[in-house]
């Protein structure tokens, strides 16, 4: 049994100063960093995310304005007199001279 026992204490100590060596190789300590580079990304997409919500925002601002004011052309465009032949027009001015409408 004493014979035994250097060689199965042997082993488990192979064993474990091989897990050992694996769990701390390249990788150790890495994986910190991982998250802070993903944590940066994150943060880089979010305000690249806001940045264009700002924008279309403003987008739909600008265009609303722009449809209002075309609104306010097309009224004003109805509102102006329509052209009426030369015959008319000297008829009219005949009547207003005369003091009729």
């Amino acid at each position: 049994m004493k014979k035994l026992w250097k060689y199965i204490a042997g082993f488990f100590t192979i064993v474990i100063g091989g897990l050992l060596a694996f769990l701390s190789g390249r990788s150790a300590g890495k994986r910190d960093e991982r998250i802070k580079d993903i944590k940066k990304d994150l943060k880089a997409t979010s305000d690249t995310i806001k940045k264009t919500q700002k924008e279309s925002k403003a987008y739909k601002k600008t265009l609303a304005s722009k449809q209002k004011a075309l609104k306010e052309m097309k009224k004003s465009k109805q509102n102006k007199p329509k052209k009426k032949s030369i015959k008319k027009a000297k008829s009219r001015l005949k009547n207003i001279g005369k003091g009729k409408k």
